[in-house]
């Protein structure tokens, strides 16, 4: 992997030369709070949804209880910036944003973290290729518990949990259920299904991350009069689906097929929104949102 340089702690340095000490409450308990956000390169570099990255990150952090200052989309922007020069980065990538302690404490800890941000090259997801799934014994964690709304690394070991499982019954992928027995999201990505030409979607309260992709697309559809359902979403209604689909600022648009289904393509709705997508990523489409950040270098 290319030694980046990230910014951290007020300084651009290495990737190799940022320390974490082995006992602060990060490296022991998981005790942060992150986000994702890609940048799209076209005729300039596009930022997507940036304010509303920033808005979840200050919930996160407010949530579970670092008192500190969140970073403006200026300073960000500026930061972003000096990271493309100093690496060179001529391509899409994505940025890792990421609040922890790095002193020696215990997972009560109440110091003042700080902070990073690095770049991660990464493509474009096609549509034009699927992952399998399935349905895990594991269960999503109760927003009761922990707080499914915060984007904290001890939160994801859940999914993780999900995963292990999935790939030992030899799907790519798992979907989660609640407590309640309604489907949840996979590891890090919500569903969506299609199912008699009516697009589903668990609801908020089915203990899912309040997820900025899943919002787009919401928005997205209804623009373009689809039928769209919030709702609690069961097993049946996955194995009845004629379409189903993943999102998130990693995932995109990922088609999906449960590991069992034989004849499987991959459906219309599922091509028109990863192309929609696209389109709004990129500000080529839904600008009377004021979902991109626009710049140049």
């Amino acid at each position: 992997m290319k030694d980046y340089y990230i910014f951290y702690d007020d300084d651009f340095i290495r990737q190799s030369k940022a320390t974490l000490s082995v006992l602060s409450a990060s490296t022991q308990f998981g005790l942060n709070v992150f986000e994702g956000i890609r940048v799209y390169k076209e005729d300039a570099y596009y930022v997507f949804r940036l304010n509303d990255h920033l808005i979840r990150l200050n919930n996160s952090l407010n949530q579970i209880g670092f008192k500190t200052e969140i970073i403006s989309s200026k300073k960000f922007i500026e930061i972003i910036k000096e990271l493309i020069i100093l690496n060179d980065i001529k391509t899409d990538f994505s940025i890792r944003f990421t609040y922890l302690i790095n002193e020696v404490d215990s997972w009560s800890s109440k110091k003042n973290p700080v902070f990073f941000i690095a770049p991660l090259i990464r493509k474009r997801n096609s549509f034009d290729f699927h992952k399998t799934v399935i349905v895990t014994k594991t269960r999503r964690i109760s927003s009761l518990a922990m707080d499914t709304k915060v984007k904290c690394g001890a939160n994801y070991i859940n999914g993780r949990y999900a995963l292990l499982e999935a790939e030992s019954k030899g799907a790519d992928l798992p979907i989660l259920k609640n407590k309640d027995g309604f489907i949840s999201e996979s590891t890090g990505a919500c569903i969506f299904l299609v199912k008699n030409g009516v697009i589903i979607t668990p609801s908020l309260d089915s203990d899912i991350l309040e997820s900025i992709t899943r919002d787009t697309l919401i928005k997205i559809f209804l623009k373009n009069d689809y039928k769209i359902e919030e709702r609690h979403v069961s097993e049946k209604d996955l194995i009845e689906s004629d379409e189903i689909f993943l999102c998130g600022t990693s995932a995109e648009i990922t088609p999906i097929k449960h590991v069992e289904t034989k004849d499987f393509k991959i459906g219309d709705l599922t091509k028109f929104i990863s192309e929609e997508y696209q389109q709004a990523v990129r500000a080529k489409n839904y600008l009377n949102y004021n979902w991109t950040t626009k710049f140049k270098i």
